[in-house]
């Protein structure tokens, strides 16, 4: 399965790209910001893309410039509640202060809102990400309730909250 809008390919994931990601998840630049901070060996990295290769996980290699750059996804998707919760991280420094995360997110969020029909995303941010709150507010996410205190927070997303914000950080890059 491929996503292609906003001048990004999402790819999804394979176990093709493992190594890549477990190289990129065991870098301190990405595991620090990530409630999991052991090192990851390939067995586990195995045992672990066994676990979400499935229809309640989607997890796409973000591609820019022909460029694998990063991860993103949606994970655990409970189809009742029609919610999943959304992650991405950036590997390539060059893209960290670029519009990139916004179009892979922009790509990633019509798929779940528009063609999957979910009507909620949620995302754990650790809170002294501060990089990763600003940008998940500026997607629309919103601090749940009696989350100020709590290090592993709970953000969510409506589709009505992200449909007032797409407007907005599409025209960031003309889309």
């Amino acid at each position: 399965m491929t996503l292609n809008d906003y001048d990004i390919i999402l790819r999804r994931l394979r176990e093709d790209h493992l190594e890549l990601v477990r190289n990129w998840r065991n870098d301190p630049k990405i595991s620090g910001f990530m409630e999991f901070r052991d090192y990851i060996t390939p067995e586990m990295q195995r045992k672990w893309f066994q676990k979400i290769n499935n229809e309640n996980n989607y997890y796409f290699i973000i591609e820019y410039l022909k460029h694998k750059i990063g991860l993103i996804n949606v994970r655990d998707i409970d189809y009742q509640k029609m919610e999943g919760e959304a992650g991405i991280f950036i590997y390539e420094e060059e893209w960290l202060n670029s519009t990139v995360s916004f179009q892979a997110t922009l790509c990633l969020y019509d798929f779940c809102f528009e063609k999957l029909g979910l009507v909620r995303l949620i995302a754990h941010i650790i809170n002294d990400n501060k990089r990763a709150i600003k940008f998940n507010k500026m997607i629309g996410f919103k601090l749940a309730k009696h989350q100020e205190t709590i290090f592993n927070q709970l953000y969510t997303l409506t589709y009505d909250d992200y449909l007032e914000n797409r407007i907005l950080i599409s025209q960031i890059f003309n889309k």
